[in-house]
């Protein structure tokens, strides 16, 4: 069975996908950007969660959020 929480979490954390609204929503939640910044954050990084975060100048010690914990290990 599948909680809320899973359901609102993208099936693979390590990738942005702009192509799924849902998903679109939770990175710029999860990132705390706008939905322009973050299209134009992976246009120029491409669409991995790391180079992204490198983009956006989110240093590795406020990487709070489990998702990107995670998407660090991968």
């Amino acid at each position: 069975m599948i909680n809320a929480v899973d359901s609102r979490t993208p099936r693979d954390t390590g990738w942005i996908n702009l192509e799924e609204p849902r998903e679109v929503r939770y990175w710029t939640r999860a990132l705390a950007v706008t939905e322009m910044r973050l299209r134009s954050a992976v246009g120029a990084a491409g669409d991995s969660t790391q180079a992204v975060c490198r983009y956006l100048g989110i240093p590795r010690a406020s990487r709070n959020a489990p998702e990107l914990q995670e998407a660090e290990q991968i």
